[in-house]
């Protein structure tokens, strides 16, 4: 077959697809564009020089999930007459000049491919003045071809309107989602963007209904609590970074955001926002960074909601590595995956508040709208007080006074904040978790057994031999090999009790065996252990016992759930008691 040069609208069509596949990706980078052209004009100053939180406007209108017209409009910089052709051309960018410009990259585009890879799947119209004192011009590109600049008065800022989009790319056209399903990713997109620039003022409408708006405060809580909801806004908590205060030549790394409480999570991980120097990214890795620091504090199954923004040296980040730029390489990503659980982690540990009994009994948790087309939100609980910030300081449980038991379940107790009932099981599991991983390595010596006991190992863990018996070493376990598939144990840890030794690990084993390994095997095994050696639901508990009990779950780091994210504790309010005894 001979070889032949294509055509320039096919190379042009066959380009746009790496960047543009669906409506979704248009609006990101039409929005990526306006955020560089508020960005570039910098803060406005008010009255007397105060300055303005307030940077400018971003605006997205759509029709049929953006198929048929999608408009974005920003008061940014704006675009002169002049330059209008140059912007619809492939690789004809403001943002950087020289390959190296990329190692100190500050704005969201740099390639110039977004308007052309658009211009060749659709229709383009683009309007715009400076702010320079020009006057207004706008361009239109149909079916591929540029049009000359023309004459058009309108306010500083630019405008693209995107029309038939992929009419002419019918291979392209039959594979588009629908347009409430792509309505709704579009608003899910634009979420990460105005979490990132709190500063800037967006609103998304579809179809001539709103469906995000956010006032540009400035306030990364406020913003938050416009998207989601005010209930869920007072459960993110400001992320703490202990290490924000060495020089930068220690530690080159700051986390910043807000994290949600262990109460308040989802079915999937878009509650998890991540920016890398205030880039949304999607990354698995830093995903997981973020659920495994909430490990054991919230129900298996379950994602937390947080907004992370990481910021490294820009000569540490390549943003040059995905066609859509929604991935990222990092120089230093264990370092980063490292940062961020550190962050979280001790925000958690300062903030571990106790859910509150309320009107709507039994419901656990603040459950997060799954997007923007999810309606409201869930409230926490009905009887919460509606105080804002970082306003629940972490309970004090050793303190209460010990009423008794309920159902040999649940230890009952007063304190200055009203009635606490606390599960036995739970806050005993939490208890003995803490305490194996404080131990871990420090070979103490544990507990010697009477009698060695043999264990034998489940498939889930064959091949694994000697990582599990150095797993079980590090916990305080005297084990070692004995054939191929068994081991057999001498010593158990300090924390566990040495009873039923062999069926807690069979138990375990059983657990593991139905569940599989999983690459996080070392730790559920610590977490199954506490579990299977806590103390049970329907065990008797003297007083003292009771009482040394809550000694240890205030002293535990994480003390307001088990190891499968349940609560430990309610606490039911004075005044919500004087509200069921119709007393106020």
């Amino acid at each position: 077959m001979p070889i032949r040069e294509l055509p320039p609208e096919v190379i042009a069509q066959i380009a746009a697809g790496e960047v543009v596949t669906r409506a979704a990706d248009v609006v990101k980078e039409l929005v990526e564009n306006a955020i560089d052209a508020v960005l570039a004009l910098g803060s406005t100053s008010g009255p007397e020089g105060q300055a303005f939180t307030h940077l400018g406007t971003v605006s997205v209108e759509i029709a049929d999930g953006g198929h048929s017209r999608i408009q974005v409009a920003d008061d940014g910089c704006g675009i002169s007459r002049d330059e209008l052709p140059a912007a619809v051309r492939r690789h004809a960018t403001s943002k950087i000049h020289a390959a190296e410009d990329l190692d100190r990259l500050q704005s969201l585009g740099f390639r110039g491919e977004a308007l052309a890879a658009i211009a060749a799947v659709a229709d383009v119209t683009i309007a715009s003045c400076p702010t320079t004192g020009e006057r207004g011009a706008a361009l239109d590109v149909v079916a591929g071809q540029v049009g000359r600049a023309h004459p058009q008065a309108r306010r500083p800022g630019t405008t693209v309107v995107v029309e038939r989009l992929f009419e002419r790319v019918p291979a392209r056209r039959k594979y588009q989602r629908a347009a409430s399903a792509e309505t709704a990713y579009i608003g899910t997109t634009l979420q990460a963007y105005t979490l990132a620039y709190p500063e800037i003022s967006f609103a998304l409408s579809a179809d001539g209904r709103g469906i995000l708006r956010t006032s540009g405060s400035g306030d990364l809580r406020a913003v938050a609590a416009e998207l989601f909801g005010g209930e869920v806004a007072r459960e993110l908590r400001t992320l703490r970074d202990e290490h924000a205060a060495r020089e930068a030549s220690e530690w080159r790394v700051a986390i910043t955001g807000l994290a949600g409480t262990p109460f308040l999570h989802r079915a999937t991980r878009n509650g998890i926002f991540l920016t890398v120097n205030r880039r949304p990214i999607e990354s698995r890795s830093l995903q997981y960074a973020v659920d495994e620091a909430y490990a054991t504090q919230i129900p298996v199954g379950r994602h937390p909601v947080t907004m992370v923004d990481i910021t490294v040296p820009s000569d540490e980040l390549d943003v040059n590595v995905h066609p859509t730029k929604r991935e990222v390489r990092l120089l230093r990503d264990r370092l980063v995956f490292g940062a961020i659980q550190n962050a979280v982690r001790c925000t958690l540990a300062a903030e571990a508040p106790l859910p509150l009994i309320g009107e709507t009994r039994g419901q656990p948790a603040v459950m997060m709208p799954e997007g923007p087309m999810g309606g409201a939100p869930a409230p926490l609980f009905a009887g919460a007080p509606a105080t804002s910030g970082d306003e629940r300081a972490r309970p004090r449980l050793g303190g209460l006074r010990i009423l008794g038991q309920v159902a040999l379940t649940y230890v009952i107790c007063e304190g200055a904040a009203g009635l606490y009932l606390v599960d036995q099981h739970a806050a005993h599991e939490r208890v003995l978790l803490e305490r194996l991983e404080r131990d871990v390595g420090r070979g103490d010596g544990g507990q010697m057994l009477l009698e060695p006991v043999a264990v034998q190992l489940p498939a889930a863990l064959r091949g694994a031999l000697e990582q599990y018996v150095a797993a079980l070493a590090d916990l305080g376990f005297d084990v070692e090999a004995f054939g191929d598939d068994e081991v057999v144990v001498r010593a158990v840890p300090s924390a566990l009790s040495a009873r039923s030794i062999d069926r807690v690990l069979q138990e375990t084993h059983e657990t593991l065996e139905a569940e599989g390994a999983g690459p996080d095997w070392r730790e559920r095994l610590a977490t199954l252990l506490s579990c299977k050696t806590a103390i049970k639901a329907g065990q008797r508990l003297e007083t003292a016992e009771m009482q040394s009990l809550l000694d240890q779950l205030d002293e535990a780091t994480l003390c307001a759930t088990c190891s499968h994210g349940r609560p430990t504790a309610i606490l039911l309010s004075h005044s919500q008691l004087e509200r069921e005894f119709s007393r106020r």
